[in-house]
Formats: C-alpha cells, sequence, structure tokens
C-alpha cells in the first residue's frame, strides 16, 4: 500500500485522497443503515422537493466524491492528460450525485407511512357499522376497503334518512378532519 502511495505523484495522490476518505463514509454508513442506525444520519440539505428527489444529501456527495475521485484515479493512471481526466472525473462524479438521488426517490416510494389516504374512498362502497343520522346531524361508522385493507372510518351523510347498519353507501366526498361523507348505494 505504502509502495503505491509513493509510486503515485500529485495528482494521483489528491484523486486518492478524495476516494479514500468517501469510499469509508459510504462504507459505514452502509453498514450503520443496515442496522437501522443511519437513517436519522443523512443530513438532506433543504431544498424544495416534494417528490423526494434531494440531489444534495450526505449519501449523494460521497457517492459523487468517491465516484469521482476513483475515476479520475483510474483515468489519470493510464495515461489520460490530467485535464480531461478531471473533467471526466466531475462528469462521473454527477452522474453518480444524480443517480444516487433518483435511487433514493424510488427507495422513498417503497416505505409505508401507514397513514391512510382518504381521498382514496371516494367513489367507493362501504357498508355501515354504526347508524349515520339524516342530514349531517351527527356521525356514525363505515367499514370500507381502503388501500388494500378493511378499515372503520367516521362517516356523516346528507341524505334525509338515517342510514342502518348493513346498509351500503357510496363516499362522496371527505373533509380536512377525516370525516368521510357519503350517500345511500342502490344496487
Amino acid at each position: 500500500m505504502i509502495a503505491w502511495w509513493n509510486g503515485m505523484d500529485l495528482a494521483g495522490r489528491i484523486f486518492a485522497m478524495v476516494a479514500i476518505p468517501s469510499t469509508l463514509v459510504l462504507v459505514v454508513q452502509t453498514i450503520l443503515l443496515f442496522f437501522s442506525i443511519g437513517d436519522d444520519i443523512e443530513g438532506d440539505i433543504d431544498l424544495p422537493a416534494d417528490d423526494g428527489f434531494v440531489l444534495f444529501s450526505l449519501r449523494g456527495i460521497m457517492g459523487m466524491a468517491a465516484v469521482g475521485g476513483w475515476s479520475g484515479l483510474v483515468l489519470y493512471q493510464t495515461g489520460l492528460p490530467l485535464g480531461l481526466a478531471v473533467i471526466l472525473s466531475v462528469i462521473f462524479g454527477f452522474l453518480a450525485l444524480v443517480g444516487i438521488a433518483w435511487l433514493m426517490k424510488i427507495s422513498l416510494k417503497l416505505q409505508s407511512s401507514g397513514n391512510l389516504d382518504l381521498g382514496y374512498a371516494i367513489g367507493k362502497v362501504g357498508t355501515v357499522y354504526i347508524p349515520i343520522p339524516a342530514e349531517m346531524k351527527g356521525m356514525g361508522k363505515i367499514n370500507i376497503t381502503l388501500q388494500e385493507r378493511l378499515v372503520e372510518v367516521n362517516a356523516m351523510t346528507p341524505a334525509d334518512r338515517k342510514l342502518s347498519t348493513g346498509e351500503s353507501v357510496r363516499v362522496i366526498s371527505t373533509d380536512e378532519t377525516g370525516i368521510l361523507v357519503v350517500e345511500p348505494f342502490d344496487k
């Protein structure tokens, strides 16, 4: 290892000084992630990213440095001129940064918060579990299959009659408090 280090000139050593520590950080972070310790160490820079695409994160920056450093070192040691090796290593590093951000976005889609999105209930048919008073004057409950599971949800109705237990209802809307608005469903 020392012979390898001593055999490099200054440019090769700079590439290696970028690549080696960033690779070690990535390895440690990956090991911690396997034990669910590294989730809160991510350190994203808060930029508007509602879709989960975060370009500048610790993982992304370390990946960029590792890929850029190693590719620059390899390209330079194969005889490419220093300027071209630097330009290509920056390009490869940036591609790694974008690739990691894209992979993280995709992996976030695999997570489940456990919360229901009641917006998916609109138009679905459920069954009254606890009777629902008429004309939005009280609340009952319905059972409905939502996001592939059977759930019990609070419901109200604008109908002019009480909806009884076992009656089929269709969800017509929802409000911001998580109450479904339902109407009788005639099959």
